[in-house]
């Protein structure tokens, strides 16, 4: 009898400890550990990455974010990978903060399991750089604007006289535009400017856009030899300055013209054809009151495949070789498009059409570049000329006097833009036919 109920004691102790390792084995089936150290560990304007530890055990993880609408956490995605620790948020809206938490879980006999508690973490987009213009239409006066930036605090603005920002004043700006007065004529400034947003009390940065340079404006003083009343005509030539050939530089013999008859002309230059032998031209034209002009660093891109980096790099060369930027632009075969006209209001520079085209490039015959700009000519007009070919040296010989006694006064397309408008400068950014003619759908 002792020896039956020892072994029923036994049976009952196994089975004790049977159904306690089945009940652990349940319990530990259903057990899944929380997450940890779960961050943010990149961000763009565009996209956030987050990762956290990985769960050992878990079968994958859940992704919640608030929902402000709603007033709580709703899981937006399921990774059902556990040795996947990361999660992208792509294509999402700039300067955007979101809450998340990230949660284990585990699969055992059909059902899902889920961590109990989840670590909440602020995460959030960068702003988007903004698109800077900047401006200086009045003695002394800056001004920038930009696109209003969706769901930025505010704006940080930085302006400098020098390139690299060293010695810069510094402005944190409610609203997308900024005015400085009183700078010094003639300066050249350089400004960016960049958005914020306010996280945890913090306040957080975007990038940077690119510099954008303006010279500060002079107050506009009209040449003694203007007569706003009389008739007036702009010279332009394109694609220079020349190189010499048989030892004649014809971008020099045009020079020698103006100045002989007290002339002005605006030269659209392809600053990649500036050399070391050639370079003194501009400073020439400066010294003549001539007017400096953009017309994209090379023709690599042409038409309305010009980019914004063909036409700053342009003006960059010009300003390297002369001391100056350039004050206006014209586009290549007269193409107009919506980045060319953004670019040239960063930069300030209104942009020339024409009104007379001679097709020298296409005659090579001095004699038919005169009579097509003589021929056509009328007050306010802009004549279109390329200063590369000998043939336009040699009309623009006889044009100048000849538009001379026909009782023109031959100035820039600045010059004659403003005399013609009662002072009033370009706006830039905006395409001169003629003096009273804008069009920006060429």
């Amino acid at each position: 009898m002792a020896k039956k109920i020892k072994f029923i004691t036994c049976i009952a102790v196994v089975m004790i400890v049977a159904f306690a390792a089945a009940a652990i084995t349940v319990v530990n089936g259903k057990s899944v550990d929380d997450v940890e150290n779960a961050v943010m560990a990149e961000n763009t304007d565009q996209s956030i990455k987050i990762r956290w530890d990985s769960v050992k055990g878990a079968d994958g993880y859940h992704i919640y974010c608030y929902n402000d609408s709603k007033g709580a956490f709703e899981i937006i995605d399921t990774i059902k990978d556990s040795d996947t620790c990361t999660y992208d948020f792509n294509d999402i809206e700039s300067a955007k903060i979101y809450k998340i938490k990230v949660t284990a879980f585990k699969i055992f006999h059909k059902q899902k399991y889920e961590s109990q508690n989840a670590q909440e973490i602020t995460v959030y987009s960068l702003p988007s750089v903004p698109d800077v213009s900047v401006q200086s239409t009045e003695e002394g006066v800056l001004k920038a604007e930009w696109v209003k930036q969706k769901n930025a605090k505010g704006y940080e603005l930085e302006y400098s006289k020098n390139e690299d920002f060293s010695d810069s004043q510094k402005e944190t700006l409610s609203k997308s535009s900024f005015k400085a007065e009183k700078l010094k004529p003639k300066d050249v400034y350089y400004i960016r400017t960049r958005a914020f947003i306010e996280v945890n009390g913090n306040e957080v940065f975007g990038n940077w856009c690119r510099p954008c340079s303006i010279q500060i404006k002079e107050k506009p003083i009209m040449p003694s030899n203007i007569d706003p009343k009389k008739p007036i005509v702009a010279l332009s030539f394109d694609d220079g300055p020349a190189y010499a050939q048989n030892g004649v530089n014809s971008t020099e013999e045009i020079l020698k013209v103006l100045e002989e008859h007290g002339a002005r002309a605006t030269f659209f230059m392809c600053s990649s054809r500036i050399n070391s032998s050639n370079s003194k031209l501009l400073k020439k034209e400066l010294e003549l009151g001539c007017e400096l002009g953009n017309h994209t660093y090379d023709h690599g891109n042409y038409g309305k495949k010009v980019t914004a980096n063909d036409i700053k790099k342009g003006s960059d060369a010009i300003k390297k070789a002369s001391g100056r930027y350039p004050t206006i632009f014209r586009c290549p075969g007269g193409m107009m498009s919506k980045t060319i006209q953004q670019e040239c209001k960063k930069e300030g520079m209104p942009i020339a059409y024409w009104s007379v085209d001679t097709e020298d490039w296409k005659s090579r015959d001095a004699k038919k570049i005169y009579n097509a700009a003589i021929k056509n000519v009328y007050d306010g007009s802009i004549i279109l000329m390329h200063d590369i070919y000998p043939t336009t040296a040699e009309a623009v010989k006889k044009i100048v006097p000849k538009l001379i006694d026909m009782g023109y006064q031959v100035v820039t397309v600045s010059e004659m833009l403003a005399a013609k408008n009662g002072g009033k400068a370009a706006q830039a950014g905006q395409q001169y036919v003629d003096y009273k003619t804008i069009n920006n759908n060429t």
